[in-house]
């Protein structure tokens, strides 16, 4: 377009010339008539040269903007090959520039969405719509860290209006998933509250009147009576119900947290002693290995049931005999505490669901599936993080940190 503009001049510098003659011929000589077109010439390329850097300015800027975006921008040519990853694709994916541009786009999908065929669908939703719009869907980084991404994808087109290729704007959602996550979980608890109070006020005195008179009735009998394992059993199986409510109870209700200094060693010694009491005909030996703490804050009696549901579940696991080992230690500034058993471990898709709300893999009448949830909602509450991990067959081991500070 420039050199059509001052190729083009020279057309018109004649009719200037012209125009010049016809009109003060009489007053400017051939040199004067030189000079004035000579100086609109040069006056033209300024302007060309203005307009070229004004015009450079303008791309750079929107050429700012795309390679330093917060979300990942990435362009793909219609082999569907990178030709565009900036630099919120690097901090996003964990790629740099270089390991990603020429690589199919697939680079940045996972293999079991591959075999689902989400790289046709983006490839054909694009063709069919002419966009794509803030579809969810499941991404993994360079270091396999899963995250949650808002893809929107539109085409691109040369000047003749033939596709080129099209560009993806990828923004992480990851941590919004999360907080609506948390917020329906805590919708979900408010409801659970007021169902649960509402039952738990219903049902605490006819609980307390058939344990009492089962209790009272008990006194008076011997093991080998003819009642003694009714009334028993009546006693055993309000006391599941009753703390079955206070599970209930304590899940539904928000945590009050009441620091106070304290050694978690000792924590775990009353627990290691306590736990002997509760493994009835099982053969289960206690091993503890405490590495010398230093007294920090936390709530004694939250984290002594966070604990005590932890090896309790232990002892449950282990079929008649086996072994739980606690260790703690000091590391990164926390206060670790270790529970491991070698009983029969939890399957890889129960290790995923093992903190959830309700789930449990206990059968049925065994339990709430709601000690562990309440237990890492105990630790989240300290700024701790409690974990599992076990292979099937070999035990489980769940690990507990509390910021010693």
């Amino acid at each position: 377009m420039e050199q059509r503009v001052l190729s083009e001049f020279d057309k018109y510098a004649v009719s200037i010339i012209d125009a010049l003659t016809e009109r003060f011929s009489s007053k400017l000589s051939d040199e004067d008539m030189n000079f004035i077109v000579s100086h609109l010439e040069s006056s033209v390329q300024d302007l060309i040269q203005l307009m070229r850097e004004g015009k450079s300015a303008h791309e750079k800027f929107f050429s700012d903007i795309i390679l330093n975006s917060i979300d990942a921008i990435i362009g793909v040519d219609n082999e569907y090959k990178i030709f565009l990853w900036n630099k919120g694709a690097e901090n996003m994916y964990g790629y740099t520039k270089e390991e990603a541009m020429g690589k199919d786009f697939s680079l940045v999908i996972p293999e079991h969405k591959i075999r689902d065929g989400e790289r046709e669908f983006l490839i054909n939703v694009v063709k069919e719509k002419g966009f794509l719009a803030n579809y969810e869907t499941e991404r993994y980084t360079k270091e396999g860290e899963p995250i949650i991404v808002s893809i929107s994808r539109f085409p691109i087109f040369n000047e003749q209006k033939e596709m080129i290729g099209s560009v993806g704007i990828v923004r992480d959602v990851t941590r919004v998933k999360a907080l609506e996550k948390e917020l329906r979980e805590r919708e979900n608890l408010a409801l659970i509250g007021e169902v649960v109070s509402s039952i738990a006020h219903s049902l605490s005195n006819p609980l307390n009147i058939i344990s009492g008179n089962a209790d009272y009735l008990l006194l008076d009998k011997k093991e080998d009576d003819k009642e003694y394992e009714e009334l028993k059993t009546i006693l055993d199986e309000t006391t599941r119900i009753t703390k079955s409510i206070r599970h209930l109870l304590n899940f539904s209700r928000p945590l009050k947290i009441h620091k106070e200094n304290k050694n978690i060693n000792d924590v775990i010694e009353e627990i290691i002693k306590n736990s002997r009491y509760i493994t009835g005909d099982k053969k289960i030996t206690f091993k503890k290995s405490l590495d010398t703490l230093e007294v920090f804050k936390f709530d004694v009696a939250q984290i002594q049931e966070v604990i005590s549901n932890i090896v309790t579940n232990a002892i449950q696991a282990i079929p008649s005999a086996g072994e739980i080992k606690i260790k703690s230690f000091k590391e990164n500034n926390s206060a670790v505490v270790e529970i491991s058993d070698n009983g029969p471990g939890i399957s890889k898709e129960n290790q995923e669901k093992i903190f959830q709300p309700f789930f449990s893999s206990k059968e049925y009448g065994k339990g709430t599936g709601l000690g562990l949830s309440i237990a890492r909602r105990i630790v989240k509450e300290h700024q701790g993080e409690i974990t599992v991990r076990s292979t099937p067959g070999k035990g489980a081991i769940f690990t507990l940190s509390l910021p010693l500070t």
